[in-house]
């Protein structure tokens, strides 16, 4: 007869077991860190200041971070992404630089180092762009740092329009957090 059947004692406790297992792994301490992650979309270029937002994440899950996020996104960034050092690059300037608003043939990323021809003898000014600026279709509007000796030299070719930009390719400065 159905009715004296046996209760399934062995289902009852391997239920039992297999929720106290869940319970304690789940309860476990877990060694987390603090990592940065975007809270709004970074485009290349960009620096990366405010728009960081710190979560707890395990420990060992993404790259060490040393120190503070610094520094402008190599490559776009997605809000909510986490910021890895290889899609944040870092360079730095000294801190007696001017920056000077200048028209240059393509966007680039800061850190690239920029030469201009000030006049028609053929004197040259080495600056590193500092803010990617703003392309318009026609031409790229960035920040450019200069030395304390340069930077008069360049405004004032600058607002005759008498500059000729040459573009060079960012060297190690740029391209890790470090």
């Amino acid at each position: 007869m159905y009715w004296l059947r046996r209760p399934p004692y062995l289902r009852w406790i391997s239920a039992c077991l297999l929720l106290t297992v869940g319970f304690v792994w789940e309860t476990r301490d877990e060694s987390r860190e603090p990592y940065p992650f975007a809270s709004e979309s970074i485009a290349p270029g960009e620096v990366i200041d405010l728009s960081v937002d710190w979560r707890d994440i395990p420990a060992g899950l993404l790259p060490a971070w040393n120190g503070p996020v610094a520094g402008v996104a190599i490559a776009t960034i997605t809000g909510g992404d986490p910021l890895l050092p290889s899609a944040v690059g870092t360079f730095s300037l000294p801190p007696d630089w001017w920056s000077i608003a200048i028209s240059l043939p393509q966007p680039a990323a800061p850190g690239t180092p920029i030469r201009l021809v000030t006049d028609a003898s053929g004197a040259t000014v080495e600056g590193i762009l500092v803010e990617s600026g703003i392309d318009d279709g026609f031409e790229t509007i960035a920040m450019v740092a200069f030395a304390p000796a340069d930077a008069p030299r360049v405004a004032a070719a600058a607002s005759d329009n008498a500059l000729v930009v040459m573009m060079g390719v960012p060297s190690g400065g740029l391209g890790g957090n470090g």
